[in-house]
Parts: structure tokens; C-alpha cells; sequence
């Protein structure tokens, strides 16, 4: 079942970066059809012990002793299907808001990075 949402992944993990899809951190922007734009960063398990490990060795967060991002979502892999996968789950749970944060609205001027038909109704013609 497809979800009314658009997802966009910072560098959108080509083959270049794939290799590091099970230790890495990628920001994620999901637009719903509300014009309603949310921010979150993915991180995956593996890619928390090697940032607790570097930091360990350069001193950064006590040596290692904490971790903190701004919307940190930490999943299995950064593979768009799973990325999906959990954006599509915080939404039907009504949650996606207490995972990412809203960083504005599209733009009557942004539309056109859009499917046509993909907004609720167009607020700009009241």
C-alpha cells in the first residue's frame, strides 16, 4: 500500500554511500499533503557505537560517554524501504511529530518539486 507522503534523504544514498547503509546518518525531510514539511535525522545502531568509539578517541562527548542529535530516529539500515518503512509507522501512529521536527510549509513556488495532485487542496486560491 503506497502512502501519501514525500520523503527526500540528504545525498538520496547513492551507490557511492551505500556502502555505508548499516553505519551511517543521513537527514530525511517527509512533506505530507498538508504542505507540512518534517525533519529527522537517521541513524542506524552500528553507526552509534562507531560515533561513541571516535569520540572516545578525540575526546568529543566525554570521551565517549554520551551521544545527542536533534530528532534522532535510529533504525536497523538507511535503506530507502526502511527509512519508508518507519516514516510510514510513526504516521499511522499519529506520532511522526514527536520524532521529527516541522521546519515550515511548501510555497506555492515549491509545488512544482511535487506530483501534481499530491497537495490536499490549494490553499492559495481562498
Amino acid at each position: 500500500m503506497s502512502k501519501k507522503r514525500h520523503i527526500w534523504m540528504n545525498s538520496q544514498y547513492s551507490e557511492i554511500r551505500s556502502q555505508f547503509i548499516y553505519d551511517d546518518n543521513i537527514d530525511v525531510i517527509v512533506t505530507l499533503p498538508d504542505r507540512t514539511r518534517w525533519w529527522g535525522t537517521f541513524f542506524t545502531f552500528d553507526n552509534i557505537e562507531s560515533l561513541r568509539q571516535k569520540n572516545k578517541e578525540t575526546g568529543e562527548c566525554l570521551s565517549g560517554t554520551y551521544l545527542s542529535a536533534a530528532n534522532m530516529i535510529i533504525c536497523e539500515d538507511l535503506s530507502r524501504e526502511t527509512i519508508e518503512k518507519v516514516v510510514d509507522d510513526l504516521l499511522d501512529k499519529g506520532i511522526l511529530d514527536k520524532f521529527m521536527a516541522r521546519i515550515g510549509d511548501i510555497t506555492k513556488e515549491r509545488e512544482k518539486y511535487y506530483e501534481e495532485g499530491f497537495f490536499e487542496k490549494d490553499f492559495f486560491d481562498d
